[in-house]
């Protein structure tokens, strides 16, 4: 007779598909006609039976291939009261515990190549999230432009200071063709660089509209651009760039936690990746 019990296995991380191995381990004379058999039920899976008299082992994999904490075992077997044996007969059943369930070089480098996808996969999912967080920040920023920009450069002192470039100019660019000794020939291109900087400064015609309000970046760029700006900023509002940053928290993890299984599969795997 077998009592019903719970099995327990030892608990560990796994990154790979494990079973357990029911192993049958009979000596002398155990001839019979009867169908002995036990049931083998993972904790929270249906029972699966195994006629050990007839087999010599029965594997117990999980529904998803996974660690297998605990196992009962159940004496299901109608004929267990009427069985009889020789004395010489002895049976017993040996568990081989939350074993990898790989047979072959094959089978572990398919497994540790959908590691690897699964860990690609993350990876494009976290870099993807990276990007919205820099692309709502970035937007933002354009929406914030394209409505101040211009304000710092149209003030009143700004616009003095182009019309006095513009004065200037002529005089600033005879002086760097100059062929007196005053300056040499670095300091000439200095000053030519600053005479050709003074071109970005641009007219204060260039900066205001027709009724002598200052354009924004939008006015600068045309009507074309506002819709888009908007479109594109209104995708990096406060909220969605919160939700940006808490999915990339997320994503990131998960990748984390990918890399860590494809490194742990590897070495679950070693003796059957190795040459």
């Amino acid at each position: 007779m077998i009592s019903t019990q719970t099995l327990v296995g030892d608990t560990f991380a796994t990154a790979v598909p494990m079973r357990t191995a029911f192993n049958r381990v009979m000596t002398g004379n155990c001839s019979t006609q009867y169908p002995l058999e036990v049931t083998l039920t993972p904790k929270d899976e249906a029972g699966q039976k195994y006629v050990f008299m007839s087999t010599p082992q029965h594997v117990v994999r999980g529904l998803a291939r996974q660690h297998l904490s605990s196992i009962e075992l159940k004496d299901s077997s109608t004929w267990t009261q009427y069985a009889a044996f020789n004395e010489t007969c002895r049976i017993s059943l040996d568990i081989q515990w939350n074993q990898v369930d790989v047979d072959s070089t094959a089978q572990a480098n398919a497994i540790l190549q959908q590691l690897q996808d699964e860990a690609n996969a993350r990876k494009v999912a976290r870099d993807n999230l990276a990007y919205l967080v820099e692309y709502s920040a970035a937007f933002d920023f354009m929406q914030e432009l394209s409505n101040l920009f211009f304000t710092a450069l149209t003030t009143e002192s700004m616009n003095d200071l182009r019309a006095q470039a513009k004065d200037a100019a002529p005089i600033i660019f005879k002086t760097t063709m100059g062929c007196d000794d005053t300056l040499n020939d670095a300091e000439r291109e200095t000053l030519a660089n600053f005479y050709f900087a003074l071109g970005t400064l641009g007219d204060a015609g260039d900066y205001t509209n027709a009724d002598g309000t200052p354009k924004t970046l939008r006015d600068f760029l045309g009507a074309e651009a506002k819709p888009i700006i908007d479109k594109l900023a209104a995708r990096s509002d406060a909220g969605a760039q919160a939700q940006y940053q808490a999915d990339y928290q997320v994503a990131a993890q998960q990748y984390a936690a990918a890399e860590a299984k494809v490194n742990l599969g590897r070495t679950q795997l070693a003796p059957w990746l190795t040459p």
